[in-house]
């Protein structure tokens, strides 16, 4: 029994090294047969409030789900994929669910709808406000000379300039459009991804970055401004430059031990035209980057310092569009604390008049899923407790060295508390 137990927990080399310590000799290969002859059934009946995400058991190949217990915490069983076939098989082996936590993957939801057509599915606030975050940052893309004070335009290296989306031709801009315009085809009529994704054979996530784009325009422009990994340090390094600190071995660990990840041949290259200069570079405000006003709008305010409310104070006053999205974000949080769910066809209706295009088709996703989104807008319940079995699923497949095949992993996941 004990190495049982040490087998369950530590698996295969870390539990060899404890029995050793024990003096109970075992080898690797001897712990996992001991797991793999453990019984691990699923319960006959499905537990009334289920919770369902995938976990990649090969990131961007081959993916598993995961179904938990919501009301005890516990994981019922591992499906060996993501498909809407296999866990419509499983709802209907075990009956009794009443409802539904999951994401916003279409496949779950074709198979409750399919297998359990009177569960109540619930769309999780997590993925729900993690969607809109990824929308606030398209919006903010798309006004992001707007972020350059008032001033500060004809300053160079502030915000690089991109071609315009209808100057991109060629074969690739044609293969775009041939794309958006075949995925929106199925898409608007309501076909599942998965199910457009074998149609067109194209790839899952390919599909869903197309269905999920407002316009086309938005696939052949650059998502975001590329910036140096130095730019958040720059201030800095200017202030210690005009300290008479000139020394870029020095300044590097500086940065280093504050955070800065990149290579000191990156600060020597920096700090080159400050050296061929005839005097220090004066120092200027630096207009915000897209993710750090992205990261304003999406936080609570109280989280905000004084400097940075007052910079975003800044931007919505120079951008009304911003200034509207602000509005937009705070009447979805409010409405997502305090699960007044009743408010979203209201909610939904002020976004579609305004002039946000991303925001507009960000809600017209949610029209496609309003009964679970609005479900996971009233009820208490939410997919938290599933997200943290995921967390220590990636745990135990570390823990394998490579062994943890998906009957092994299975097990561990079922036995393992």
């Amino acid at each position: 029994m004990m190495l049982v137990a040490i087998g369950r927990f530590l698996a295969g080399r870390a539990g060899v090294r404890l029995a050793g310590m024990l003096h109970c000799a075992a080898s690797p290969n001897t712990l996992l047969h001991r797991v793999r002859a453990l019984p691990a059934e699923p319960p006959e009946k499905s537990p009334r409030i289920l919770g369902v995400d995938d976990f990649a058991l090969k990131r961007g190949h081959v993916y598993a789900t995961v179904l938990t217990d919501i009301e005890t915490g516990s994981v019922v069983d591992v499906l060996p994929d993501r498909t809407a076939e296999t866990f419509t098989a499983w709802l209907q082996q075990h009956p009794g669910t009443e409802i539904v936590c999951r994401d916003r993957a279409s496949a779950y939801a074709e198979a409750v709808r399919t297998a359990a057509p009177e569960a109540v599915q619930i769309a999780d606030r997590f993925h729900l406000w993690l969607n809109l975050c990824k929308t606030v940052e398209k919006c903010v893309v798309a006004h992001r000379r707007c972020l350059i004070p008032p001033g500060e335009e004809d300053q160079a290296g502030v915000v690089e300039s991109s071609p315009e989306p209808s100057a991109i031709e060629g074969k690739r801009a044609a293969n775009i459009r041939r794309h958006f315009a075949a995925v929106h085809e199925m898409y608007d009529k309501g076909v599942a991804i998965q199910v457009i994704s074998e149609t067109l054979r194209m790839d899952r996530k390919m599909v869903r970055k197309y269905a999920h784009a407002t316009t086309v325009e938005e696939l052949m422009s650059p998502s975001r401004q590329r910036r140096s990994k130095l730019q958040s340090w720059a201030e800095y390094l200017n202030m210690r430059w005009r300290e008479g600190c000139t020394d870029s071995g020095r300044l590097f660990r500086e940065i280093q031990q504050r955070g800065y990840r990149g290579s000191s041949r990156s600060v020597r290259r920096w700090l080159e035209p400050l050296r061929t200069a005839e005097s220090p570079t004066p120092k200027r405000s630096e207009a915000p980057t897209v993710r750090q006003v992205t990261s304003w709008l999406t936080r609570h305010p109280d989280n905000l310092t004084s400097g940075q409310q007052l910079r975003l104070k800044r931007v919505v006053t120079n951008c009304p569009e911003l200034a509207d999205l602000r509005r937009h974000i705070k009447g979805f949080a409010e409405m997502m604390k305090n699960l007044h769910g009743h408010l979203l066809p209201r909610w939904i209706k002020a976004v579609e008049g305004s002039e946000l295009p991303p925001l507009c088709g960000f809600a017209r996703n949610l029209r496609k899923d309003f009964d679970a989104v609005t479900a996971g807008l009233t009820l208490p319940y939410s997919s938290g407790m599933v997200e943290g079995h995921v967390n220590r699923i990636k745990y135990l497949k570390r823990q394998g060295y490579g062994r943890a095949n998906f009957d092994l992993l299975r097990r561990r996941i079922l036995l393992t508390p």
